[in-house]
């Protein structure tokens, strides 16, 4: 294994599975890259398309780099090569779009989305689905 990829979103699962990631990326001698997506969601109306392009503005201009800077030093400290990126648009689409260039992805069991999936979030459902490379699923 040379790459892998960790979804991340800022929920406690998210960050157990960077951890287990960069496990697996100290043992295998593989890199690793964190990645946040931040969700593309669809303007409720004319008023709401401003504070939606506003909301995912302040999100990846203030709250992202905050994450992946704190994923990364955790990671760094086990001696990983790791690099971080963000895209926007659906996050289990963007996810394994971005995986076709890894060995694996890693993500966490439940995010941040709706409660409506208790047992297996519905993006990491997603990307089980339709990731071209196998999906580890850390609880």
């Amino acid at each position: 294994m040379k790459r892998i990829l960790v979804g991340v979103d800022g929920s406690p699962e998210a960050a157990a599975a960077a951890d287990k990631a960069a496990d697996l990326a100290q043992a295998t001698g593989a890199s690793l890259q964190i990645m946040y997506v931040v969700p593309r969601h669809l303007p409720r109306g004319p008023g709401a398309y401003a504070s939606d392009v506003a909301r995912r503005d302040l999100v990846e201009r203030d709250y992202v780099p905050g994450l992946l800077h704190e994923l990364e030093r955790r990671c760094r400290r086990k001696g990983v090569i790791i690099d971080s990126a963000t895209a926007t648009g659906p996050v289990a689409e963007a996810l394994a779009e971005t995986a076709s260039d890894f060995d694996m992805v890693v993500v966490g069991h439940r995010g941040r989305g709706s409660v409506a999936s208790k047992l297996l979030g519905s993006v990491a459902k997603r990307l089980v689905q339709i990731s071209p490379t196998p999906v580890l699923v850390v609880r």
